[in-house]
């Protein structure tokens, strides 16, 4: 199994890139956990398969958590970005 590159400082700043694959690189963890409960389950293997459903729970909870994460920034962006606007409607007027 390869190491996670699982980092905070990939999205300590809200990058929402960083956020996106983050959670697409949890989400693949879980599909390779999925394939593993069922070998586990093929096997007869319950506590392997307890396990195993177990972190994919957790995972899959984390990506969760990052979604709404990066939702959050998103509206809080474009939030921003119509203030802005509203602020200075005439920018795009400007030479």
């Amino acid at each position: 199994m390869s190491a996670s590159s699982f980092h905070s400082d990939h999205f300590a700043y809200g990058d929402p890139d960083k956020l996106r694959a983050t959670i697409a690189e949890l989400m693949v963890t879980v599909a390779m956990r999925a394939n593993m409960v069922s070998d586990y389950a093929f096997m007869r293997d319950d506590p392997g398969m307890r396990y195993t459903m177990k972190c994919a729970a957790i995972e899959f909870r984390a990506a969760l958590n990052l979604l709404g994460d990066l939702t959050e920034q998103l509206e809080r962006e474009r939030q921003r970005s119509a203030q802005a606007s509203s602020l200075h409607p005439n920018a795009e007027a400007r030479p």
